[in-house]
């Protein structure tokens, strides 16, 4: 997949496009349950533009502009709500496909209506992984706006410091999680948790690194000045198709790892010696392995 990964990660770019509207819309309102909506939707801005930068989240804060909910029969609110869980989990059905495809799974011998839900049902649980990520970022940016407001500090305070490596540490403990999630669950084969955790650091790692070359490169460039109107979702699409880079890259480092060093490595030594080379007990290892 290494040498399709930019073909792919065009590919992911135009399936988020299309899926980011209705993925934020069932994110505001599952979070919103809990905190509300407006403060849901305002620290998703946030942390959106940090990712993005402040070009992409203008882009970011129209999408959510317009998912705000309508007034509407019972009827069309039901088509609405079946287009948008459709719509939202297309860019997740994309990334199972790719992931797929790295690990070799075979295609479904009976492709459906049944495949076709179970992958919907997958891929609106990661949905909901984000959700809850969302939550947890959402109450520790609470609690630590509530030590500033009890334990006032000019920006060089040590409380100051704290407040801000620890939400650092967070938002790297997020993205982590969520890598390791989709490793984890997203392929239609069983990884051991080591090699998804080894992944998912080093995957966090470059995308937190190329966040912050990216957002430089976007800011020297002036790429929203050259489209005008359409800058900010350029932006935002530029954004996407080089995390999509990172993770494909994360994932291939996930497999390698995996085959080399990692859970499958003595099942990848065995099958490259003759089957009669094996004693009795690699060969029923294997079979474990395989399964």
């Amino acid at each position: 997949m290494a040498h399709r990964a930019a073909s792919k990660g065009a590919a992911l770019a135009l399936y988020t496009l299309f899926s980011l509207a209705p993925m934020l819309l069932l994110v505001v309102t599952i979070a919103g349950l809990f905190f509300g909506e407006d403060a849901v939707r305002n620290q998703l801005l946030q942390q959106m533009s940090g990712l993005v930068g402040q070009q992409g989240g203008e882009a970011v804060r129209t999408i959510l502009a317009g998912t705000r909910h309508n007034d509407a029969s019972v009827m069309a609110g039901l088509i609405s709500a079946g287009l948008v869980l459709v719509s939202a989990t297309s860019a997740f059905a994309e990334l199972k496909e790719s992931l797929d495809e790295l690990w070799e799974v075979p295609p479904s011998a009976k492709p459906g209506i049944w495949a076709f839900l179970r992958q919907r049902v997958l891929s609106f649980g990661l949905i909901l992984v984000i959700a809850l990520m969302l939550l947890i970022s959402l109450a520790i940016s609470t609690a630590l706006a509530a030590m500033d407001s009890i334990w006032p500090g000019g920006e060089g305070s040590p409380l100051k410091v704290v407040s801000m490596v620890i939400s650092h540490i967070v938002s790297f403990a997020i993205v982590t999680g969520l890598f390791a999630v989709i490793f984890k669950y997203l392929p239609a084969t069983k990884i051991a948790w080591k090699d998804v955790l080894v992944g998912a650091l080093l995957t966090a790692t470059l995308f937190i690194a190329g966040k912050t070359l990216i957002g430089i490169y976007m800011a020297s460039a002036d790429v929203a000045s050259a489209y005008g109107a359409a800058g900010s979702v350029v932006i935002l699409i530029l954004w996407v198709y080089y995390s999509a880079q990172i993770f494909f890259y994360g994932s291939l480092f996930t497999h390698e790892y995996a085959m080399k060093l990692g859970s499958r490595a003595d099942a990848s030594d065995s099958e490259s010696l003759p089957n009669s080379s094996l004693s009795q007990a690699d060969k029923a290892r294997l079979a474990r392995t395989a399964s």
